[in-house]
């Protein structure tokens, strides 16, 4: 396989993964949503808005806002294009990007201001978190909310002893990795100017068929893992062989930060 083909199907796989996790999760996300307390919006920002997964349930929840997605992506923007979304390229880590025009400036205000800007795993992508929070807190509407979400960990499918403690070697090596690693944002988001109230919120998904899909999209990359003993890699070959057949109990945390200016 050439190395742009093998790169073009990572990107889908990984579209895909953020896809299934809205479809199995959906539910879950919405009670995330739900912490917020913003019952309407006229203005929406979905920070790092990827394949449009959280940008299609912010446009489900508020049907009358304008819902704009940021993203630096040349394919995430065409996706989300086709979605129908207003879309904003920029590098989130030189700023929070004005609706329209460059950069907000230290010391102007946002031309249209936000009730709500919407940042789910992607805050920790950014290189300069304080620079992108303190745009933020100027481009809020008064009233307005910054919702910071992370996954609290890996999601979890396997409820079985032994597949428990294969999948919990599986997340110890994807740790080691450094996969989903992220701080607790409080404090950054506080020094930003911001009240902050921390909270989780838990779910277990029905299996369906997305949800199998997406239980063995992410055990077919932890096969990938350095880390992973040659015993764990036959026992996840063995696994993803009879995956139609295994009990699955698709559970993930999400924290979640919500935010206001002080």
């Amino acid at each position: 396989m050439d190395h742009q083909h093998h790169q073009r199907s990572a990107s889908h796989d990984q579209h895909r993964v953020l896809d299934l996790d809205a479809e199995v999760f959906g539910d879950h996300l919405a009670a995330v949503l739900d912490l917020t307390g913003v019952p309407a919006a006229r203005s929406v920002v979905d920070l790092g808005a990827g394949t449009g997964a959280g940008s299609r349930l912010l446009r489900q929840r508020y049907p009358d806002a304008a819902v704009t997605c940021v993203d630096n992506d040349p394919q995430m923007l065409e996706l989300l294009r086709g979605q129908g979304f207003t879309v904003v390229e920029a590098d989130l880590d030189d700023g929070f990007p004005a609706l329209a025009g460059p950069l907000i400036a230290a010391d102007a205000a946002a031309e249209a201001p936000v009730d709500l800007v919407w940042a789910s795993s992607s805050l920790h992508h950014v290189a300069h978190p304080a620079r992108l929070l303190s745009g933020v807190r100027r481009a809020l509407a008064q009233g307005g909310v910054l919702a910071v979400v992370e996954l609290a960990g890996l999601p979890r499918f396997l409820s079985h002893t032994r597949g428990a403690l294969l999948e919990q070697r599986c997340h110890a090596a994807a740790e080691a990795e450094g996969w989903n690693h992220h701080p607790d944002w409080t404090r950054v988001i506080e020094a930003a100017g911001f009240d902050v109230t921390m909270s989780e919120v838990t779910a277990v998904a029905p299996v369906t068929p997305a949800a199998r899909e997406y239980a063995q999209q992410w055990f077919a990359r932890f096969s990938d893992l350095a880390a992973l003993t040659a015993d764990d890699r036959d026992a996840l070959e063995e696994l993803l062989e009879r995956f139609s057949d295994i009990e699955l109990e698709p559970r993930a945390t999400r924290t979640v930060w919500v935010a206001t200016p002080d």
